[in-house]
């Protein structure tokens, strides 16, 4: 018995075979600008850099696609008759508009000939598909949040505030500037329904999880949200549509684009199609379970629970914590979680993180003639920094999204009264622990909003802060997670993952080198969905961690988090004075 878990990703198609034991005993991957080159596209997409349009062409997907399948056929002579479940994640926010004849293309496809046979261009309403990369929505961002009544009120209703990658945003632009084909849209999918789609051989409905990353769907009530459903159809009161019989013309009209919403869970949506099964030899009984987005999957791809975070220290740094919590905020992103009904996944996505640090380093080795790259000085650094020594540094060499700034530095002191000191410069030993502890509390302070209150006992010093234009309770300031996972290129430092840890006073860190997480979520939520149809009782959680070989490091590290209290109001006092 094996389970296959894909990831269409913006630069490549990977597909993961697992075991029972969630085992991985095959890999496959097409590099899109490698394998495919006659698409001309740059790292898998197109770009135009005066618009700021970022997209990618559909029918390369479908070929990247055949020649991964018909790769395991004649390369492997893999035993597609083994595969008992089917799974995977695609890049978020993306979007294909498929026309009536992509039902059909479906239904009818041939054995005898490819997926990129069998749908031809008159499938698709448009022929390519924007990219989260995409930045041509900024008219569009100011729309949505305008018209709902702010950034604030829109993440309360959809979990995030607009992006100009995010899908009402996309969908809008091309019902503006493209009105024939979208009039010409039978389906808008997500990547990841699209996918999906094309193991069923039917369209394949959007999972919930995934739909709650495109400033659409009402996350509280679990449905679309008529007036932002409104505000994407071009027929808002704002948009001076006052017949309100147009109004609700359109609204429908879109909703039939969009379809119903697959709730999460791990219930099937289908047998594998009758084409995959005469072309490939899969079984029949082969079930394929909903796709769904990137992040989402790679929460997947650990055993993590309530309460326990997942941060990802690479070139940005990114949080992904599993919540029970609706706490919405414009700075941070809530997701129905993929496998858990009453939970959420929060993400905080912050730009500067590894290189602010580089740059740090390199001062560092540049003052000592040091190797350019040599972190030996930097890590000394980090080890001898044992306690907090009110002393804290904001380091933007790029604009900031959390908080939203622009480039700058700043350096500061803390009085013995509670106030700050800004100083011109220091030196540069200091910059080393002081980075490191800024971006730590940040991850510290908001993601505590997020977090389960299981003590009401206000820690000593703590007291109601304000982060992004939101006060943050003593109360959450005063909670801790219980696990916290390092991953990502940074994470193999120990001394920085040891440094965050001490800051963030989890029960437990650990450290994980997974580069195939989003695959991998995808064929274990297809394992854990067969096993509960087949009558298991265990939930997501428990099903992975009794399985679960992944090897993680442990993370060892002095419980310091009362120490860094101060530097809660620290950072918040500076952040407030930094240059918009």
């Amino acid at each position: 018995m094996s389970f296959l878990g894909l990831d269409l990703s913006t630069q490549q198609l990977k597909l993961l075979v697992t075991n029972e034991q969630l085992e991985v005993t095959n890999s496959y991957a097409i590099e899109f600008e490698k394998h495919l080159p006659h698409y001309n596209t740059t790292k898998g997409v197109y770009t135009n850099e005066e618009t700021g349009s970022v997209v990618a062409p559909v029918v390369m997907w479908l070929e990247a696609l055949d020649m991964i399948l018909e790769q395991m056929k004649k390369d492997d002579d893999f035993d597609f008759a083994s595969v008992k479940g089917i799974s995977g994640s695609c890049q978020q926010h993306g979007s294909v508009y498929v026309s009536s004849k992509f039902h059909t293309g479906l239904e009818k496809a041939s054995s005898d000939k490819s997926f990129k046979e069998s749908l031809t261009e008159e499938c698709f309403a448009l022929q390519t598909a924007p990219n989260w990369q995409d930045h041509s929505t900024g008219e569009e961002i100011k729309i949505f949040e305008d018209y709902i009544g702010g950034k604030e009120e829109l993440a309360k209703v959809t979990g995030s505030r607009a992006h100009y990658r995010f899908t009402g945003t996309q969908i809008r632009k091309i019902a503006k500037d493209h009105p024939k084909e979208y009039a010409n849209t039978d389906r808008i999918q997500l990547v990841s329904s699209f996918l999906a789609s094309l193991f069923i051989g039917k369209v394949a409905n959007l999972e919930e999880a995934d739909a709650t990353g495109m400033n659409l769907y009402d996350v509280p009530n679990r449905k679309w949200s008529e007036e932002l459903l409104a505000t994407c159809s071009l027929s808002h009161e704002k948009d001076g549509v006052t017949d309100e019989s147009e109004r609700a013309k359109a609204v429908e009209s879109l909703k039939q684009k969009l379809g119903d919403v697959t709730p999460v869970g791990y219930d099937n949506i289908g047998s594998v199609s009758p084409y995959l099964v005469k072309r490939y030899g899969f079984s029949p009984d082969c079930k394929v379970y909903a796709f769904t987005g990137d992040n989402l999957a790679t929460i997947l791809s650990l055993p993590l629970n309530q309460d326990e975070l997942l941060i990802s220290l690479g070139t940005s740094t990114t949080v992904l914590l599993v919540t029970k919590t609706y706490a919405p905020s414009s700075n941070y992103h809530l997701f129905i979680h993929p496998t858990i009904p009453d939970a959420y996944m929060g993400m905080i996505c912050y730009c500067n993180g590894s290189l602010a640090r580089e740059k740090v380093r390199d001062v560092l080795n540049e003052k000592y003639h040091k190797p350019h790259a040599d972190w030996t000085l930097f890590d000394e650094l980090l080890e001898k920094s044992t306690s907090f020594d009110n002393k804290l540094g904001v380091y933007f060499p790029l604009g900031e999204i959390v908080p939203n700034r622009r480039a700058q530095t700043l350096r500061a002191t803390l009085n013995s009264d509670g106030s700050i000191k800004v100083v011109d410069s220091w030196d540069a030993e200091i910059d080393a622990p002081a980075i490191l502890h800024s971006q730590a509390l940040s991850c510290r302070a908001r993601a505590s909003p997020m977090l389960s209150i299981h003590t009401e006992t206000v820690a000593p010093q703590c007291e109601d802060l304000e982060f992004d234009e939101k006060t943050i309770s003593a109360i959450n300031l005063s909670q801790r997670p219980h696990k916290v996972v390092f991953v990502g290129g940074a994470s193999k430092n120990i001394h920085i993952s040891r440094k965050f840890a001490e800051v963030l006073g989890a029960g437990e860190n650990l450290r994980f080198d997974n580069p195939n997480a989003c695959a991998l979520g995808g064929a274990f939520k297809a394992s854990w969905s067969v096993y509960r149809e087949e009558g298991g009782n265990d939930d997501y959680h428990k099903y992975l961690a009794g399985k679960f070989k992944g090897g993680m490091e442990v993370v060892e590290a002095e419980d310091k988090w009362e120490q860094f209290i101060p530097g809660l109001k620290m950072l918040k006092q500076m952040e407030d004075i930094l240059e918009h």
